[in-house]
């Protein structure tokens, strides 16, 4: 099983336009919905919010302020120069390229996203204590209400990740056969015994809560909250998508192979996890992982298949 053939095709199958259609149908009437129920909960958000860092340390939580600053910094300057540059040379170029407009949506957004945490790394000792600087020159009352308000806003957006994720295996096989019968028309489907992955799929939510709750304090902590996030999707989409994959797709054996090969498996879904980092592109993010497993399932089968003469 090679992960860079997968992870290629994958990204070829996520610009198909029966893929995108589902991902727009789903993605953005969802996201729409918990951006209603923050707007309209705001104030009882935040105030919960205020409660649960009332126990962090100022200076932690000025370390986080900046830290969480810096984030939002980053997350705008991607945003404004994709906008800017497809404002300024779409009427150049992207005319001619509408088939491929999607895929240069995420190649930009990739390569912007990449250079501004390329140069915020290296300007960080400055960049960051700058930061600080104004963030001692407000009131405790005020750091705290916003490290607040980007908290609130945090946890909700782990949240629609993981009902993004849990709505996706309704829409999954529809697709994922449109694929097998587009790219794998010869492959074998010999599934033996269904496995109960609506069961592990409910285990792995609840894990992940659990785990999301218990590691809650390791958010405040720059970069190893990002670590931790990484993580916890990970881990999610790694137990789940390989679960629901080989439900439809392998067989005992090629399940046990699947599960014997962890390094790979982790490694795809952690590909997929670093989706949920960059901005609009995290729309995609379980509809990738889904996608990816599934190329790894059809790659063992080739393998295995007795190649014609």
């Amino acid at each position: 099983m090679k992960i860079s053939s997968c992870l290629i095709k994958s990204f070829r199958d996520l610009f198909n336009l029966d893929v995108l259609k589902v991902v727009l149908i789903v993605a953005v009437p969802l996201f729409v919905l918990f951006f209603g129920i923050l707007y309209l909960f705001w104030n009882p958000i935040i105030n919960i919010s205020s409660v649960l860092i009332s126990w962090v340390p100022f200076s932690v939580l000025q370390l986080n302020g900046a830290f969480f600053i810096l984030f939002f910094v980053w997350f705008v300057l991607v945003l404004v120069s994709f906008a800017f540059v497809t404002a300024l040379f779409s009427p150049l170029f992207l005319n001619k390229i509408k088939k491929g407009y999607y895929l240069y949506s995420v190649v930009a957004i990739g390569f912007f996203s990449l250079l501004y945490a390329v140069l915020l790394i290296n300007n960080w000792d400055y960049v960051f204590e700058e930061v600080k600087k104004l963030l001692v020159l407000l009131p405790f009352d005020t750091v705290a209400k916003s490290v607040s308000a980007i908290v609130a806003v945090y946890i909700f957006y782990n949240f629609f990740i993981l009902a993004l994720f849990m709505i996706i295996f309704a829409f999954s096989r529809q697709f994922l056969e449109a694929i097998r019968e587009l790219e794998y028309p010869d492959v074998e489907i010999n599934v033996e015994d269904k496995f109960k992955f609506k069961r592990a799929i409910l285990k792995d939510v609840l894990i992940f809560i659990g785990l999301f709750m218990l590691l809650f304090p390791l958010f405040f902590i720059p970069v190893i909250n990002i670590a931790v996030q990484l993580f916890l999707w990970t881990k999610l989409y790694r137990d789940s998508f390989l679960y629901f994959v080989c439900n439809e797709y392998c067989s005992n054996e090629e399940f046990e192979e699947l599960e014997s090969q962890k390094f790979k498996t982790t490694f795809v879904a952690f590909l997929a996890s670093l989706f949920n980092l960059l901005p609009v592109v995290n729309f995609f993010a379980p509809f990738f992982a889904v996608i990816m497993f599934f190329h790894c399932v059809m790659e063992l089968k080739l393998e295995k298949q007795p190649q014609k003469p």
